[in-house]
């Protein structure tokens, strides 16, 4: 069975860039949605990361992506529980749940003479 692959090409680094940079739909940019605006799917995406040039354009993409989603929590353009929510489980930012529900133990012990004065 032949595989029905997106092949990569020297242009798609700039192509992401440019979706990211540009993005103006609804909702938020993301890889999948790339994927689809270039006929390919995400697994495609992902494996062009291999490529030097499109891993850095990747990688500066989710910045921008990170970027975006801060920008439109700020001036509640988008939720900003539900923000903080994709940051912290996409970019590991903010607290996590299992940091917030850890007990605290503190042992005082006072070090002093026996004289009784």
């Amino acid at each position: 069975m032949k595989k029905n692959r997106s092949k990569y090409t020297v242009d798609l680094p700039r192509r992401l860039y440019t979706f990211f940079l540009n993005y103006s739909d609804t909702g938020v940019p993301s890889f999948s949605k790339f994927a689809r605006s270039i006929g390919a799917t995400l697994n495609d995406v992902e494996g062009f990361r291999e490529h030097g040039e499109f891993e850095r354009a990747y990688q500066e993409c989710s910045e921008i992506r990170r970027d975006y989603l801060i920008d439109n929590g700020l001036v509640k353009r988008f939720d900003s529980s539900f923000t903080k929510f994709l940051l912290s489980t996409e970019y590991g930012m903010g607290e996590k749940e299992s940091d917030t529900d850890k007990e605290l133990c503190v042992r005082l012990e006072v070090i002093g003479d026996d004289t009784g004065s």
